[in-house]
């Protein structure tokens, strides 16, 4: 047996190569394995923080959200409160409207308790709170005292104007259209 006939049982067995074998082979191919673990676990890492940065950010355009519409609810609170209108009196004449119904309180007497303005804001909260969406005036406003003076009863009537657009322009101001109540 030649050479020849050793070299072709020993790459037989495989244990000959037919290309050149490099230094670092092994290595070589253990680093671009390693470097696409490395690569898809920083991906990965990237695609984590971004999907926490896009929930703080959604939560932070719901936080902002959920703030300017209790401001627009309290600016409509308010505008209805400023709307509502107390006398003694009546309406002016010649303006329809309808009574929704009484309004009734009892209070013990204190300088409070008979102070005009402070009478006027509660019997306005009273109204509010009982036709949120229609009143308009309290009219025929009444305040007496027990005969003992321990208590003051004030009452009066809501009303709602059977044309209500100064109610519906009014909202309108916070979105910047307003509307003439003349322009119906």
């Amino acid at each position: 047996m030649g050479l020849s006939g050793i070299k072709e049982r020993i790459g037989a067995r495989g244990l000959l190569h037919k290309s050149p074998r490099h230094y670092n082979y092994n290595y070589k191919d253990w680093g671009a394995h390693g470097e696409t673990e490395m690569r898809s676990s920083t991906i990965w890492k990237l695609a984590a923080i971004g999907l926490a940065l896009n929930l703080c950010a959604c939560g932070a355009i719901e936080a902002q959200r959920q703030a300017e519409e209790q401001k627009k609810q309290e600016f409509v609170h308010r505008v209805d409160m400023a709307h509502i209108w107390v006398t003694t009196g009546t309406p002016p004449a010649g303006k329809a409207y309808s009574v929704l119904g009484d309004i009734k309180y009892t209070e013990p007497f204190t300088p409070d308790a008979i102070d005009a303005a402070k009478m006027q804001e509660k019997l306005k909260k009273i109204a509010y709170d009982k036709y949120p969406d229609t009143v308009d005036a309290i009219i025929k406003e009444d305040s007496s005292v027990s005969p003992d003076g321990s208590t003051v009863t004030v009452t009066a009537q809501a009303i709602q104007y059977e044309s209500s657009v100064d109610r519906a322009a009014l909202h309108k101001m916070n979105e910047g259209l307003v509307a003439s109540p003349n322009n119906q």
